[in-house]
């Protein structure tokens, strides 16, 4: 059987040398992609610090020579911050304000006739140990969503960006149990929209 050739101790302090100069994964990737399988596999050893791994050459110091250079002014462009397109219906979104007692339920938002539903954010804040289930119309429930209690959150948010939860044209409604019998109050709000259903 073959003994594997390890490299040199130089090549490897090159190999160091690149890696450390990279700047983005990018560039990291392409260093690794460029290695050898024998290369590969010296450098992990090194880095793992395995036994009879090989040892870089040592850092070649290099001088550099210092030049100031003048800093550019900023001007009107380079402030200019690019804002974050909005989804298209952001406009027309409405606030359901949430705020029931557990154990209870409330309906939240509702629709009828061609419109559909859906949800773009829920923000919940808990007083007391509850488990809370959200009903997404025609989407269905969610699952139980436990706060409160110990070592729990006493809220959440729900951000759902560009993917709204879609309730078809069912209800959003949420119910609350009060398992410690200390009838906490729920807040909050959801961020909802609608959009006229047409038939294709």
């Amino acid at each position: 059987m073959a003994i594997k050739d390890q490299i040199t101790p130089k090549r490897l302090r090159e190999i160091i040398d690149l890696l450390a100069a990279a700047e983005t994964f990018a560039d990291i990737k392409a260093v690794k992609d460029s290695l050898t399988a024998n290369e590969n596999e010296d450098y992990e050893a090194y880095t793992q610090n395995l036994p009879g791994h090989v040892e870089p050459a040592k850092e070649t110091t290099k001088t550099t020579k210092t030049t100031t250079t003048k800093k550019k002014e900023a001007t009107k462009s380079d402030l200019t911050i690019t804002r974050t397109p909005y989804p298209k219906w952001w406009k027309d979104s409405l606030n359901a304000k949430i705020a029931l007692t557990a154990p209870g339920s409330a309906i939240l938002a509702t629709v009828s006739g061609k419109l559909r539903l859906f949800v773009a954010t829920i923000v919940i804040t808990v007083t007391g140990e509850t488990v809370i289930t959200i009903n997404f119309g025609n989407a269905g429930s969610s699952g139980p969503i436990y706060l409160g209690g110990e070592g729990q959150p006493m809220g959440f948010v729900a951000a759902m960006g560009n993917s709204p939860a879609p309730c078809g044209d069912g209800s959003l409604s949420i119910s609350a149990t009060d398992p410690s019998l200390l009838t906490p109050s729920i807040g909050g709000w959801a961020t909802c929209f609608v959009e006229e259903y047409t038939q294709k």
